[in-house]
């Protein structure tokens, strides 16, 4: 039987020395230098005794166990082992993460919860539950929301991700009103040892609610076009600077058209810490996607019922992103690009889409 080492290992250094993650496993086994120099030996397709043959001949009964333990572990595969697809694709640190991240102990409904929330809180160092820029130049937003009357079937149904806007501006009465109901508490609740919790239309892990919003401003009446951070503790937008155009924004979109070409774009971003603070292991990182999800499906539905066209996307340079908004990528990256503007009729559809001829029935029943 053929075998090789994994083709590609996740690999690690620890306080006992070099770790190797074992392949769809939690566990990690540490690699002695005669394991690293078996491991080493085995990059191309042979058999047991001719790996072992390699070695001094006292060592290879131990080798060929060693090869036989590896390659029960998965690190070592044989020529009918199958690599599924998706890691064919995604590549094998994020199998190592998607590994990691599995079965996560939330202790729901244990006695251990308490105590470690108490921990936690008496470690201190609770990253605050607003961001703001003291002294940027403010643009108030209205107070008093617009009305939302439309029935929330007909949200749904017209809900679509539009691509087509017309040159017309949005009132600062829908902007506001998009920002408030998208990104801004409604009321505030007790988080028991945790402190006050932000209670907003978006469901956020553990009341969290690590989602920032940077809007960048090109036709919005009353607000001058630049780039400004949207607080939801003012309910008003921060100027950051005023070197925010389309043309920016259409470099840091790959130049998709409707990424910019509305009356303004919201890059979201992630207060890593905020939601770190409380939630330790490494199944936390997803949580950050999900309420990015969670934010733009509220922003798409509360734009539908403001007669708005909402667009989004995740194809963007996120380095590059995160320089133009100023933010550390350590702390707090990016998550999600949203626009929005007047849409055109049949603005959903992809400009090269043209909806089939209608079959046309003859005959009588």
């Amino acid at each position: 039987m053929k075998i090789r080492r994994r083709e590609n290992l996740v690999c690690r250094w620890s306080a006992d020395g070099l770790q190797v993650g074992l392949p769809g496993q939690h566990r990690w086994a540490k690699v002695s230098p005669q394991l690293f120099a078996v491991l080493d030996k085995a990059a191309e397709w042979t058999d047991a005794d001719t790996l072992a043959a390699e070695f001094d001949e006292e060592l290879a009964p131990q080798v060929r166990k060693a090869l036989a333990t590896m390659t029960d572990l998965g690190v070592l595969v044989t020529e009918d082992t199958e690599t599924p697809a998706m890691w064919r694709h995604w590549g094998d640190v994020t199998e190592r993460f998607h590994v990691d991240a599995r079965d996560a102990n939330y202790l729901v409904d244990s006695p251990e919860r308490a105590e470690v929330a108490g921990a936690i809180v008496a470690e201190g160092g609770s990253p605050p539950i607003f961001k703001d820029y003291p002294g940027a130049p403010l643009v108030m937003l209205p107070r008093k929301p617009l009305p939302l009357h439309t029935a929330v079937d007909e949200v749904f149904t017209r809900r679509r991700t539009h691509r087509l806007f017309q040159d017309a501006p949005v009132s600062l009465d829908q902007l506001g009103t998009l920002l408030f109901y998208s990104f801004a508490p409604q009321r505030f609740i007790s988080g028991g040892p945790f402190g006050p919790q932000q209670a907003r239309v978006s469901a956020s892990a553990g009341g969290r609610h690590e989602v920032e919003a940077y809007l960048v401003a090109y036709d919005v009446e009353g607000v001058p076009p630049g780039l400004y951070h949207y607080s939801p503790r003012l309910h008003a937008l921060e100027l950051l600077h005023t070197d925010a155009s389309r043309a920016r924004v259409a470099e840091l979109s790959y130049h998709q058209e409707p990424s910019y070409s509305g009356a303004f774009t919201v890059f979201t971003t992630a207060v890593a810490d905020r939601l770190a603070w409380k939630y330790r292991h490494p199944r936390a990182y997803r949580l950050w996607m999900y309420d990015a999800g969670h934010y733009g499906q509220t922003f798409d539905l509360t734009c539908t019922a403001l007669g708005l066209g909402p667009f989004q996307t995740v194809a963007f340079p996120d380095t590059e992103v995160e320089k133009f908004l100023g933010v550390d990528s350590d702390q707090e990256f990016v998550a999600y690009l949203l626009a929005a503007g007047v849409p055109e009729e049949n603005g959903a559809l992809p400009v090269d889409f043209a909806h089939p001829e209608p079959t046309v029935i003859t005959g009588s029943a």
